[in-house]
């Protein structure tokens, strides 16, 4: 009875691995179609829909110490052909940003090895337009600050540079300068 008990323990560990592997394989195999179906002569296209499958991206400043700071952050939304993000006042990455307004994001996606890279320069609004629209895009910021809402500030990127790029063969490597907008 205990050898029929071990044999069935190792057989369900077996199976539940492999269904565990074909979930993997499963993922990898939606993800990398995504990654395929972008138009990848849109630039902004690229980086917008990236962003939004991969919510949580992570953002490298110039600390105040003058050491490279990385945290991170939710793209909020885009909007004529500008990326919106926010900070809170109180927050060290606000000065930070402040004293030195630019910003790399990266976000990645390591069964197919892609990832998305942007920087540009930081430029803070407080417009109430924004700021509502970071807080509809974001139940995070809502749950945090809705009742908070004057420490929020929300700030988008110009002088911006991305680039995608993967180490999968069925994936090809792109630059992009995107517009500021007003281009």
């Amino acid at each position: 009875m205990k050898k029929l008990l071990i044999a069935a323990a190792l057989l369900l560990c077996a199976c539940a691995s492999d269904q565990r592997g074909k979930e993997k394989m499963n993922d990898m195999n939606e993800t990398l179609e995504f990654f395929q179906s972008l138009d990848y002569e849109n630039g902004l296209e690229v980086v917008v829909k990236t962003f939004e499958r991969f919510p949580l991206q992570y953002a490298a400043t110039l600390g105040l110490d003058g050491n490279a700071q990385v945290r991170p952050i939710e793209f909020k939304y885009e909007a004529d052909g500008l990326l919106y993000f926010d900070t809170v006042t109180f927050y060290t990455s606000y000065k930070e940003l402040l004293a030195h307004p630019y910003i790399q994001i990266c976000v990645c996606d390591q069964p197919t090895m892609t990832y998305v890279r942007v920087s540009g320069k930081v430029n803070f609004t407080d417009d109430p337009e924004v700021i509502e629209k970071c807080f509809e895009n974001s139940p995070v910021l809502t749950s945090q600050f809705g009742n908070m809402r004057e420490v929020v500030i929300g700030y988008y990127l110009s002088e911006v540079q991305a680039e995608f790029e993967s180490f999968s063969p069925q994936l090809t490597h792109h630059r992009y300068t995107l517009s500021d907008g007003n281009d």
